[in-house]
Parts: structure tokens; sequence; C-alpha cells
């Protein structure tokens, strides 16, 4: 029986494929060394922090929203930008699960994250 994979190396280019209440999404996400930056298509922004905890990863993230924005939630934002702030835990054998349930800012959603490549360090 094989062993579920396990991020060694987290440093890398990731694809996060997302669900909400209403729509589908697709983002690029960065980590390296500790810093984690990453764009969607529709243009929303994440920059933050991510941290080795007991069972994963601890991520920090600061969510920059463009004014007009229909969010995979079902929420559409004002005439604004919108900047949120918000931290979740990715479990260790993030790469193996089938989706995880993030409780996001503006509604829960369903992510899905594939390492694409890793950073030449």
């Amino acid at each position: 029986m094989a062993t579920p994979a396990v991020a060694t190396s987290i440093n890398g280019f990731y694809a996060v494929y997302m669900t909400g209440a209403k729509d589908q999404g697709f983002a690029i996400l960065v980590l390296r060394d500790g810093v984690a930056v990453g764009i969607d298509l529709g243009g929303v922004k994440f920059d933050g922090t991510y941290a080795q905890v007991e069972g994963g990863f601890d991520l920090r993230l600061r969510i920059e929203i463009p004014p007009n924005s229909d969010l995979i939630q079902g929420v559409r934002t004002g005439a604004e930008t919108v900047v949120s702030d918000f931290r979740f835990t990715l479990p260790a054998n993030f790469l193996a699960q089938p989706f995880m349930r993030i409780e996001a800012p503006h509604g829960p959603l369903n992510a899905r994250i594939t390492k694409m490549r890793d950073l030449n360090d």
C-alpha cells in the first residue's frame, strides 16, 4: 500500500483549483522559503507567509480583490478594491487530498492543490 504524498520540499509553483457556492476558479500560488504569492484568473492577488507547524503548514494570506469582481462564492464586490486577511492550515499531506475546505473571508470554498514544479534553489 502506497504512503500518502507528504510535502517534503514545499518550495514551488502550485495550481489551485477552487469551487465555491456559485462558480469555479483557478489560481497559481508560489511558495518559497516562508513567502507565499499568487494570483487567480480574475486578478485576485494573494500575498503572505507560511510556516511549518505540527501536522502541516500555517498560511497567512492577504487577498486583494479588484473592484466589481464576481467571486466563486457568489459575492460581487463593490466599486472599491477589497483587502482581506485570513489564515488556514494545509495538512502535511495536502498534495494527496482530493480537496480541502477553506473558510475564506467571503465564504467557504473547496480547493485542490497540485504542485506544478519545484523552484531551482
